[in-house]
């Protein structure tokens, strides 16, 4: 455990029974690194029975530790959870049962990478409750897919859409990437339709970000690849925009569209700032004012000798946080409530300086109000990192 927080447990109880948490396990392993990925995962198979039994530990410690709260979401993020093996993810499944009081549970994710899956892994998955899944296309593109180090090929992912549906998945999402060189307006639209009419009802259009060392930075940086414009990314934002609310997807979020009741429920809590408890190597936590992420280094991790990092926000910090990630929603902020709690907190000052800030982005456009609620206008959601930085 965090040194910091065994003098915090009693209040850490109390933010988890305020109200259900959201629990996310990071399995690290991968068959293989992308090109452009910057997370905390491994090749490394040795590893896994070491990881797995800490985080079956962990799963057991927090449980106790914080009188077997509730929990309403679930999520098995990665690396590649779909690399875990029915036994394994069996094992995992049952110590959460065992540990947490799931009665609320609503929503139970795991991440897949579509060139590892199989009907009878869907199956057991969904066997033990498991009712939604996050593919990783990026795009159907093969040789756009190569370049991007990806284990699968566009076929693959139509393949795990129809598998997992037959398995019984009604909440199929699919991550779809822009900016990749190389990459076509023409050839993302087309990706993002055959993704929705193959059943895909939540798509997570994400930008390409090298701003980490990678592979694919290293071959942009020296000139062997070149990546679109601003101007052509700003522009594909906007088609999608256009076009996926045709194909029955809405915009609920920044990255994110979905259909009616299709949205992901635990993502959306990290958005308004509702309490997580994040397990395995680099997963972050939030309970209260507290906020912890697990150490990064997956070996030192699993026998408990990377304690990670710890912080205690301000009530200023915490205040900042509600439009900071609000806003990325795309029914925005409640400004009258913001207000109110500022003026609880003795924050008003602050309060008043943000409202004058954003003043020029109202001036372009970039923001709209409608009633109590402020929120981006779609020319505001491509340029969110400028009027997000009035916060920080």
């Amino acid at each position: 455990m965090i040194r910091p927080l065994a003098s915090r447990l009693a209040a850490l109880r109390g933010a988890a029974k305020a109200e259900p948490l959201g629990l996310y396990l990071h399995i690290p392993f991968c068959v293989d690194r992308c090109t452009y990925c910057s997370f905390i995962t491994t090749r490394d198979d040795s590893l896994k029975p070491a990881v797995l039994a800490r985080l079956l530990q962990e799963i057991r410690f927090w449980g106790d530790s914080l009188d077997h709260p509730a929990v309403d979401t679930l999520y098995l993020g990665g690396g590649t959870p779909s690399l875990l093996e029915a036994k394994e993810l069996e094992s995992l499944t049952k110590a959460i049962r065992e540990s947490f009081d799931l009665d609320p549970l609503v929503e139970a994710t795991l991440e897949a990478n579509p060139g590892t899956l199989d009907s009878d892994w869907l199956f057991a998955a969904r066997e033990l409750g498991w009712d939604r899944i996050s593919l990783g296309a990026q795009t159907l593109d093969d040789d756009l897919l190569s370049q991007l180090g990806r284990i699968h090929c566009g076929t693959q992912v139509l393949e795990a859409l129809e598998d997992a549906s037959s398995a019984g998945f009604d909440r199929i999402s699919a991550d779809l990437m822009v900016g990749i060189p190389g990459q076509r307006l023409q050839g993302v639209l087309e990706d993002a339709e055959k993704l929705a009419g193959m059943g895909a009802e939540h798509l997570s259009v994400y930008m390409l970000d090298l701003d980490k060392n990678c592979p694919l930075k290293a071959r942009v940086e020296s000139g062997r690849l070149q990546l679109p414009s601003g101007d052509e990314v700003a522009e594909t934002f906007e088609a999608l925009q256009t076009a996926l609310p045709s194909w029955g997807l809405h915009p609920y979020e920044i990255s994110n569209y979905a259909a009616p009741g299709q949205e992901s429920i635990h993502n959306t809590r990290y958005w308004l700032r509702r309490p997580y408890l994040g397990l395995g190597p680099s997963a972050a936590s939030q309970l209260g004012h507290c906020r912890w992420t697990e150490g990064s280094v997956i070996a030192a991790w699993a026998e408990g000798e990377d304690e990670g990092e710890f912080q205690e926000l301000s009530a200023a910090e915490a205040l900042a946080e509600i439009p900071l990630l609000g806003l990325r929603m795309h029914h925005g902020v409640d400004w009258e409530d913001l207000r109110d709690r500022a003026n609880d907190l003795g924050l008003l000052t602050l309060f008043e300086t943000w409202k004058s800030e954003l003043d020029f982005f109202w001036r372009q456009g970039l923001l709209l109000q409608e009633g109590r609620f402020w929120r981006l206008s779609p020319r505001g959601m491509l340029l969110s990192n400028a009027i997000f930085q009035v916060f920080v």
